[in-house]
């Protein structure tokens, strides 16, 4: 976090600022307590006023500040740098190919070259396939037991992740090295950990 501090102070601003605060209180003490007669007192009133007017005047003509905490805040934590967090959206289905084969598919907001894992489970039927992203999409190899396709029906799918360390660095400069600017529902400890039942037809 980068904070700046600004010299405040030299700005044209504080002096009106003090001259707000101080000048009435001035005018309190000159008339309650100065030794002089009213009318001296109503005629330097007047000349201060008169002053004061000038000084703001002359703050008002002056060019802005060169200094780049001015018309912003005193302490700034501006970082043109930051990462935007990314909330993690997939969406899985099971599809048939041409020549009746089994694939998961899906759709997602993940880097290019992220590494998935992905589980495919229904009763004792356990299947899985290591998937990477491509353009927003990814899809596993034929899904098979015992050399035989996936049967019609309701599956669970777990979908996870790759270890952080084994991400390219393309991923990892866009999501953080440990995952920190993964955000969302589909995210348990910065690690993707997605689960749907997934139904398909032949």
């Amino acid at each position: 976090m980068n904070f700046q501090a600004n010299e405040f102070y030299k700005e044209p601003w504080f002096g009106i600022v003090l001259t707000l605060i101080f000048f009435p209180a001035g005018i309190f003490v000159l008339y309650h307590f100065g030794p002089w007669q009213k009318k001296t007192k109503l005629i330097l009133a007047t000349c201060l006023s008169i002053a004061c007017i000038a000084v703001w005047g002359i703050a008002g003509s002056m060019p802005q500040s060169s200094n780049p905490g001015v018309g912003k805040t005193w302490l700034t934590t501006d970082n043109p740098k930051a990462i935007k967090p990314v909330t993690a959206d997939n969406k899985m289905q099971l599809t048939v190919t041409h020549d009746g084969q089994v694939q998961l598919h899906g759709s997602t907001n993940l880097p290019t070259g992220m590494k998935l894992n992905a589980t495919v489970s229904q009763d004792e039927t356990v299947v899985g396939d290591d998937l990477t992203v491509n353009n927003g999409h990814f899809k596993s190899h034929a899904l098979k037991v015992s050399g035989k396709p996936l049967k019609p029906g309701t599956y669970s799918v777990h979908l996870t992740q790759a270890a952080w360390s084994k991400q390219p660095a393309a991923v990892t400069k866009r999501l953080g090295e440990a995952g920190q600017h993964l955000r969302g529902k589909e995210v348990t400890k910065h690690h993707i950990d997605v689960r749907r039942d997934v139904t398909y037809t032949p």
